[in-house]
């Protein structure tokens, strides 16, 4: 079968809504213009690689052995381990708390850099991921956009020399939280589950993924500044072998992607699938089969296979 072609099934009504969809929000007045990048061809084929988080990295990778990725997660403000996190075989996506205040007066900055020297080429870190108006992690009032902004601009800065690449992790449409995203980052993601565009019936809303998509990458092109940014999903899951066919062949098809999949005991905003490992055989042969199509993946012509 044809998996970027993959037609699911419709039909039902749509039932699950994200805990972390937003509300429209203004556009704030010290944003940064970004101008839209022009004359960006439409597709572009690029490598989906999948990884996992770090409670469930180990059996991941016995599962899927082309897996990538780690998400590693330092709860607690301004909690700096001397050493970059490490897993056999991956790279990490490290999400961590700085207090705005003291990183951007530069008290964090000795930790930081022995941080940064300890970690390989393509280390990804993020400040306070998921912040947004809504609040899905419960921050402090502290934690305001203009405060999350400055600290991941402040980070690039700081970080550029380095292998660390700084990004940031958003939940919700990126067109509602362009004021959470700091400009010319190298990494823009976001954390999406599968349940928030599942029918009743248990297939997908493909066209409402699709458009979700599409949006979010034109935000990531204009704050970015390139036709192609790195993307990544932090988080995303389902119970469904479908979801990930889905979310690989339209990113496989639009420059590629680093496909996060989270197993912990439920949460809000993981939907039902966020459960311990392991899924169904059923979800970890399409994630195996998923990467083993798509890792390294070119289509001819830059278009979409027929």
């Amino acid at each position: 079968m044809n998996i970027a072609r993959r037609q699911v099934l419709a039909g039902g009504l749509a039932a699950a809504v994200p805990v972390c969809h937003l509300p429209t929000t203004p556009h704030h007045p010290h944003t940064p213009a970004h101008p839209p990048v022009l004359n960006t061809p439409r597709y572009r084929s690029g490598p989906v690689r999948f990884g996992a988080n770090s409670l469930a990295w180990k059996q991941f990778a016995h599962a899927v052995p082309k897996a990538r990725y780690v998400r590693q997660y330092w709860h607690g403000v301004n909690k700096i381990e001397p050493a970059w996190p490490r897993f056999a075989g991956a790279l990490t996506l490290l999400s961590f708390e700085p207090y705005p205040r003291d990183l951007l007066h530069g008290r964090l900055d000795a930790k930081l850099r022995k941080l940064a020297a300890t970690a390989p080429r393509g280390s990804v870190l993020v400040p306070w991921y998921e912040a947004g108006p809504a609040n899905p992690r419960s921050y402090g009032k502290f934690v305001t956009a203009t405060a999350v902004r400055d600290c991941q601009g402040y980070l690039h800065h700081l970080l550029r020399h380095t292998n660390v690449r700084v990004g940031s992790i958003i939940c919700g449409p990126a067109d509602q939280l362009e004021d959470w995203m700091a400009g010319h980052l190298k990494v823009y993601s976001a954390d999406i589950d599968g349940d928030w565009f599942m029918r009743a019936d248990r297939t997908f809303e493909t066209d409402r993924f699709e458009k979700r998509s599409e949006a979010n990458l034109a935000i990531w092109r204009r704050k970015a500044g390139v036709s192609w940014p790195q993307v990544m999903l932090a988080e995303t899951n389902s119970s469904e072998p479908e979801w990930f066919a889905l979310v690989a062949s339209w990113h496989a098809m639009h420059g590629g992607a680093d496909l996060l999949t989270f197993w912990d005991e439920n949460r809000s905003c993981q939907g039902t699938a966020a459960k311990p490992w392991p899924p169904s055989a059923e979800v970890i042969s399409q994630i195996r089969r998923l990467s083993e199509i798509y890792d390294g993946t070119k289509f001819a012509g830059g278009a979409p296979p027929g």
